[in-house]
């Protein structure tokens, strides 16, 4: 098949979310989708696209080989995230015309099926208002009435690593335990609770949050300091004490590539490591990382915060991946998840979702939704707590 086409797209959420998108068309008139969602920086991935797109009509595309090579990431380009985000997207999109072309599900075409279900947890922060002890709590409550028995949220609203031990900090800080123990009263001791910290905290504020919540039962502490180099060695020490009291603690969201994240992995930073496949290279990258982190007995949990085909795409590398055996969902943000691929939806059962059976990634974006909400300016993108 020979690319005839690669768009960018961007459907409208919120008045603080977009999801972004590529279309891939063949010659043989088969499209493909892929998402690439990155809150504010919209504009300069739809430059990219189109930069990208003059390198890859008109290429031949036959296996998935040829899909790596076509969408390979630079670590070291200017681009960064962005380009990373669009090569990514397209290395999905190409992956679903190429499981069209064989009639088989996305995760077919890495050679078999590691498990028949996955299970997934609620992230309920972007559902939340209002931001409230009583607000998360409702939340939390609906995700488990709706199934769920794994909750997310991210509950440090303010806090950054400057401010994080003043006093102005400490009662930020304050206010996040609030909500983290009403979620906890909410739903009880069966479901699993964790808790997202977006890199606003300092070393020494990680470890007191940890003893603050000792008697909560955290499932995991997640990105609760920078990654950066320099942090990597309190980063371990952290998760020392996590595991102290059976916590785990999981990280390293915006890394791309296996290279990206073997420091990570092989560093022992991380109980659990959570690729996005919007960013760390596609489907085939994201398979890579999880061999790599299974071979060191560390959990692969796939970053899933955003729209209906990262869903999908996160889906099937769980359903292919070794050791890629929970996922995220942001539940509750917005009616547009389902109804902007024709409310296609992976069936949902005990809390899990089941291995999708439709030919390639499972959905199509519906161009009559996409042109009745088109971009437009959000307010999410440079604050981690909307994530």
């Amino acid at each position: 098949m020979k690319i005839q086409s690669l768009t960018f797209h961007v459907l409208h959420v919120s008045a603080k979310t977009n999801w972004s998108f590529v279309r891939v068309e063949t010659h043989c008139q088969r499209v493909g989708w892929g998402e690439c969602s990155l809150n504010g920086w919209e504009m300069m991935q739809r430059e990219y696209c189109s930069q990208f797109s003059a390198a890859v009509v008109g290429r031949e595309i036959a296996t998935t080989g040829d899909v790596s090579v076509a969408c390979k990431l630079h670590l070291h380009s200017p681009g960064g995230l962005i380009e990373h985000s669009v090569k990514s997207a397209t290395e999905q999109a190409l992956l679903d015309v190429l499981a069209q072309r064989d009639a088989v599900p996305l995760w077919a075409l890495f050679g078999g099926q590691q498990r028949r279900s996955v299970e997934v947890y609620a992230n309920i922060n972007r559902a939340t208002n209002p931001r409230t002890p009583a607000g998360f709590a409702a939340s939390a409550r609906e995700a488990v009435a709706a199934g769920f028995g794994a909750i997310k949220l991210a509950p440090f609203d303010g806090v950054l690593p400057r401010t994080a031990e003043t006093e102005a900090g400490a009662a930020l800080i304050n206010a996040a335990l609030a909500r983290i123990r009403a979620v906890r009263d909410a739903v009880g001791f069966d479901v699993k609770l964790m808790v997202d910290c977006h890199w606003r905290l300092t070393p020494t504020t990680a470890l007191r949050v940890l003893d603050a919540l000792r008697d909560v039962k955290l499932h995991w502490l997640e990105c609760p300091i920078s990654e950066q180099p320099q942090w990597h060695a309190e980063i371990r020490a952290i998760r020392d004490h996590a595991n102290a009291q059976n916590v785990r603690l999981a990280g390293a969201e915006m890394q791309s590539e296996l290279e990206g994240f073997r420091p990570f992995i092989e560093g022992g930073l991380y109980d659990t490591i959570m690729p996005d496949v919007k960013y760390c290279g596609g489907v085939a990258a994201l398979l890579r990382i999880a061999e790599l982190a299974a071979k060191h007995h560390i959990q692969t949990a796939p970053h899933n915060p955003t729209g209906p085909l990262c869903n999908f795409a996160s889906l099937h590398a769980c359903v292919a991946g070794v050791g890629c055996d929970f996922l995220e969902l942001q539940v509750g943000e917005s009616e547009l998840f389902t109804r902007a691929v024709h409310d296609a939806t992976p069936g949902f059962q005990d809390g899990h979702y089941l291995a999708p059976a439709a030919n390639g990634i499972g959905a199509q974006l519906d161009g009559a939704v996409l042109a009745a909400r088109p971009y437009a300016p959000v307010s999410g993108g440079l604050d981690p707590s909307l994530g």
